[in-house]
């Protein structure tokens, strides 16, 4: 009986050990795991990207930068979708109902650009901010997420730290990209990782046809990092490697060739234009009456 004892102990012990080793690895495999913006000199000072299983906050002053905002964290997610530890690459989008006067909804043609599938993008209206909350929390407990973005308006203090360290730790064990994006938002402290503000950008043209707007090009300024380094970056998201590129500062407008080259014109359009149709002809004699 003894010996039958003992073996159930080793056994035991065997299994605590071959566990605590499992979650050590899957630590590890955490802590390697960056998330790479594309931009060098954003990489460099991140020390390699943004912590995959974490908490970062997107933060937009204005109300009309809401747009740039959700760029940003669209660009995250399918960053963080395509990424070999995200599992199934599935991502949740939260809404808090505030904020969805101003700041609209998401397109579902306009993710493309991003290479995300609808299908694999669920969305979350709730009643309230308290059922908001709730369902941030539950879908950074999600161990099969790649990523998951809660869009709040203002600074509710409903939200405050304890909130946003109950976020942080869920993402945290799960591994998962947990982003916060405030719309018409202060500066305030929370768990999260890193705070960016995001403001929109005036874009250029498009560097293969001239007669298209460019990309998308986002003012980002690294407030907060637990690192210790901040910074400012001009960036564009590339539609076509995935991955965010340093712009330039000024957008060359003046020097950018015309919308039209006239040496590709046809002959006909020398041609003057028709003379436009003329409207209803009034005598001038009738007494059109003077205001009082």
């Amino acid at each position: 009986m003894d010996l039958a004892r003992l073996r159930a102990a080793t056994d035991i012990l065997q299994a605590h050990n071959s566990a605590q080793s499992a979650h050590g690895h899957s630590q590890a495999v955490f802590q390697a795991s960056q998330l790479a913006l594309g931009a060098a000199g954003a990489d460099r000072c991140l020390e390699g990207g943004l912590a995959c299983g974490g908490l970062h906050e997107l933060r937009c002053a204005l109300a009309r930068d809401i747009g740039a905002g959700a760029g940003f964290a669209l660009g995250l997610a399918a960053r963080a979708s395509a990424n070999t530890h995200s599992g199934a690459g599935r991502i949740v989008w939260v809404n808090d109902p505030a904020a969805r006067g101003d700041g609209g909804g998401l397109f579902p043609a306009g993710l493309a650009q991003y290479g995300l599938d609808p299908s694999a993008l669920t969305l979350v209206e709730p009643r309230d901010l308290q059922g908001a909350m709730w369902a941030a929390d539950e879908a950074a407990g999600c161990a099969g997420l790649a990523a998951m973005v809660f869009h709040i308006r203002g600074n509710p203090a409903r939200f405050d730290i304890t909130a946003t360290r109950r976020l942080m730790l869920r993402a945290r064990e799960k591994g998962v990209l947990a982003l916060v994006l405030r719309q018409s938002g202060e500066e305030e402290a929370t768990a999260a990782v890193t705070r960016w503000r995001v403001q929109s950008h005036v874009s250029g043209v498009d560097e293969l046809d001239h007669k298209r707007v460019g990309a998308m090009r986002l003012s980002l300024t690294l407030e907060r990092n637990r690192a210790g380094r901040t910074g400012h970056w001009l960036l564009a998201w590339n539609p076509k490697t995935r991955v965010f590129d340093h712009a330039a500062d000024h957008p060359d407008i003046q020097n950018a060739p015309p919308a039209v080259s006239l040496h590709r014109l046809h002959p006909s359009a020398n041609r003057q234009d028709p003379a436009a149709a003329m409207g209803q002809v009034l005598d001038h004699r009738q007494d059109f009456g003077r205001a009082s």
